[in-house]
């Protein structure tokens, strides 16, 4: 296709959309003039999917915000070719002809199934709709008509699902589960108002990516949940507003989730305040298991704000390692819109810049160029010999143990792709996995950059028995280099060291606690 097809296209789709009611066959069809969000339509055009023409049933004018022209379908192939993307509104069964017109963009029960088929009646007009959210269509389609492309094979039924957490976009509701090998599973988004009633029929929406259901928007839904039947069972969850003007954040930070039995409470301060002193504003953080002990000072620091928590519940039988994508795909959409930038990392490793004099906030507000959607580091092991204390001592006990100033011996830099660690600007990922961005949305060329070790590295504190990692990966790093003693930058070390005292000793240093 040519740059001026291309253009041509984008400005059709931006000029006509095509709004259907969906009209069930034992209701008669809505009772016009009636208002809408823009403005009122008194003459529709009635397209019958098993009719031989378009009838008016009605003659008045159709005004929406100005003046636009109302175009009828000339033929039923017209109207039988609806694109499923620009269907957008639909009557559920339960619901008044009012009611519809007054949810704006909201798609309604049977959206995601909807074709010629079942289209009983429709109006189209024309114009351009500064109300449409522009991120409504993905790659020129329906969001959810793409979801559905994008998995490309038959759902499955559950048994049950276990919800985590619901985000309101501009566009949709995102609901994030951690049911296990969930992926392609049929469920049922609920939706509630502040009285706690259903609003319209259930909406018939698939789990994909892993962990991600999409569900379209209703007007008035403050709560959403999802069940695995059209009348089955669902914990209503509130909405996390996501519909903000600009990211809140800069920078922030999706930690990998909490678990195993090894005490975490000096590598999390550390780890905190390393990424404070680098520019990161707030941390997302998942628990699946800590130790009480751990808590804590994690509680203090959701206490002054710089930390949110998501807890996970285990309803299914999965290892402990298996989280870490449930808190990939949450953290995903958790962060986005809230955060520009955001760092997805272990609570183990410190990413930092090198031979490039600034921070990290420093170094990607330099980042120039619409197309970059993710900074990749690469690996630096520095190997962990002894597992953390479990408790607070002293001051100097304290140092003593900080991995910054204990574990300096460290491998080579790993090689380019190698279990690296992003920085991610959220709205521009679609899929996410570890160590790389799996999938970007289509429309933006988007891209990842390779960050070279003379800018930026991770060192990563990895501890040799857990896990069996020593037994099972030193070797190979060995083939990137020899060992080499590597120190946690100077520059930084003074204050992160003070900074880690005053939080250890305001939570842990308490007698009569």
């Amino acid at each position: 296709m040519s740059r001026w097809q291309k253009q041509k296209q984008q400005k059709q789709q931006q000029e006509g959309v095509t709004y259907c009611v969906y009209v069930p066959p034992h209701k008669a069809p809505p009772t016009f003039p009636a208002t809408t969000p823009f403005g009122k339509i008194c003459m529709p055009f009635y397209c019958w999917s098993m009719g031989a023409t378009t009838t008016t049933r009605s003659g008045c004018n159709m005004w929406i915000s100005a003046v636009l022209l109302l175009i009828a379908f000339s033929t039923v192939a017209d109207s039988m070719s609806i694109p499923l993307r620009e269907v957008i509104l639909q009557w559920s069964d339960n619901m008044a002809p009012a009611e519809v017109l007054s949810s704006g963009y909201q798609r309604l029960s049977r959206s995601f199934n909807m074709g010629p088929d079942v289209v009983e009646n429709c109006f189209k007009f024309s114009g351009k709709f500064s109300k449409i959210p522009k991120n409504y269509l993905i790659d020129g389609m329906d969001r959810f008509k793409w979801y559905f492309m994008k998995f490309n094979d038959s759902l499955k039924t559950a048994e049950k699902v276990s919800t985590l957490h619901a985000y309101e976009f501009e566009h949709e509701i995102t609901v994030t589960v951690t049911s296990w090998n969930f992926t392609g599973y049929r469920v049922f988004c609920r939706y509630l108002d502040t009285d706690g009633a259903e609003i319209g029929n259930p909406y018939e929406s698939f789990a994909y990516p892993e962990y991600i259901v999409h569900c379209p928007k209703r007007a008035g839904t403050q709560k959403i949940g999802l069940s695995v039947t059209q009348n089955g069972e669902f914990l209503p969850l509130p909405l996390v507003d996501r519909i903000l003007k600009k990211p809140k954040y800069e920078l922030s930070m999706c930690v990998a989730t909490i678990y195993g039995e090894e005490p975490k409470w000096l590598m999390f301060i550390e780890m905190i305040e390393h990424y404070k002193l680098q520019g990161v504003q707030h941390f997302y953080l998942h628990i699946h298991k800590a130790l009480e002990y751990d808590l804590k000072v994690i509680n203090d620091y959701a206490r002054t704000g710089e930390v949110e928590i998501h807890y996970l519940l285990e309803r299914d039988k999965r290892t402990d390692n298996h989280w870490h994508m449930v808190n990939i795909a949450d953290c995903l959409i958790w962060s986005r819109g809230e955060s520009k930038w955001t760092i997805f990392a272990d609570l183990d490793e410190r990413i930092l810049m090198t031979e490039y004099p600034g921070t990290i906030l420093d170094y990607i507000k330099k980042v120039e160029g619409p197309r970059i959607g993710s900074l990749r580091f690469r690996q630096q092991w520095v190997l962990k010999t002894e597992l953390m204390p479990k408790r607070f001592e002293s001051k100097d006990k304290l140092i003593e143990w900080m991995p910054t100033h204990r574990w300096h011996n460290s491998s080579a830099v790993g090689p380019r792709g190698h279990t690296a660690k992003c920085i991610v600007d959220t709205s521009k990922v679609f899929i996410m996995f570890i160590h790389y961005v799996t999938e970007f949305f289509p429309g933006g060329d988007y891209v990842e950059v390779d960050v070279g070790p003379e800018k930026g590295i991770v060192r990563h504190y990895r501890d040799q028995s857990l896990g069996n990692w020593g037994q099972k990966w030193l070797k190979e790093t060995l083939e990137f280099g020899s060992l080499r003693n590597t120190d946690y930058p100077s520059k930084y070390l003074k204050n992160l060291t003070e900074n880690v005292i005053r939080r250890a000793t305001y939570v842990y240093d308490n007698e009569l606690d």
